[in-house]
């Protein structure tokens, strides 16, 4: 594969050792962990890919220079069904050599250890949770911009605010964070930040106009990365 001087990039397969096939809507995920006495970050993470049998191949790239020295870096990947119940997971994250640079990699899962099955609803009163991904609504923020293509969505309110990104037009990353924050700054500034401090959105007023398009849009955007700065512009409620 070829691949920019300035990008690493990881490949490989996740398998597991039983011979059988994968319900339909499966997908893998896989993510790249930054480990250390501190605690462990996600660095980057690709998700959606489809899986229908072992093994089920992924790739994706990430800036060098978002490998630092004096860390240890890992992969971490695990298989849901359509409903987001985990099927296969690995047991430990698997140390990778940055410094080898776009080795092909093998990532063993082992079957999850509870799977929740459908049973009917308990007729006794439930705890509230966050409402599941297949029922958060609309995004009432939606962030965006060119060069490279990217996009950011806020969805729901509170404890049950999550945000949602993708990054790059033709193997896009994309990633998922939930127990977001909401900040309101002078100026009618508003930055939204993922519980870790990994990433942050910051939607300020001011006429913006995405490249290519005639529509003027109220609010401009910035999405903040460990790996980059994404300029763009916003449309919503933020």
């Amino acid at each position: 594969m070829s691949q920019s001087p300035g990008m690493i990039l990881f490949h490989g397969s996740a398998m597991y050792r039983e011979r059988m096939a994968l319900p339909q809507g499966s997908t893998l995920s896989v993510s790249l962990l930054q480990m250390s006495v501190g605690g462990t970050r996600m660095l980057a993470q690709v998700s959606g890919l489809p899986a229908t049998h072992s093994p089920v191949p992924f790739a994706f790239s990430v800036p060098r220079t978002l490998l630092q020295s004096g860390y240890a870096y890992a992969l971490s990947a695990r298989i849901t069904d359509a409903q987001n119940h985990a099927l296969w997971v690995q047991a430990a994250p698997a140390t990778v050599d940055h410094a080898v640079a776009d080795e092909s990699v093998t990532l063993w899962l082992v079957r999850a250890a509870a799977v929740p099955a459908a049973q009917p609803a308990p007729m006794a009163a439930a705890p509230v949770s966050a409402p599941a991904p297949t029922q958060r609504g609309p995004a009432y923020v939606i962030a965006e911009g060119r060069e490279p293509q990217w996009s950011a969505r806020i969805y729901g309110l509170g404890a049950a605010r999550s945000l949602h990104t993708s990054i790059g037009h033709d193997n896009p990353l994309r990633q998922s964070h939930v127990k977001v924050e909401r900040q309101r700054l002078n100026s009618g500034v508003v930055v939204y930040t993922t519980a870790d401090g990994f990433i942050s959105l910051t939607i300020s007023p001011g006429a913006c106009r995405l490249r290519g398009s005639k529509k003027v849009l109220a609010w401009r955007a910035v999405l903040e990365t460990p790996a980059a700065s994404y300029r763009g512009c916003a449309r919503g409620f933020p």
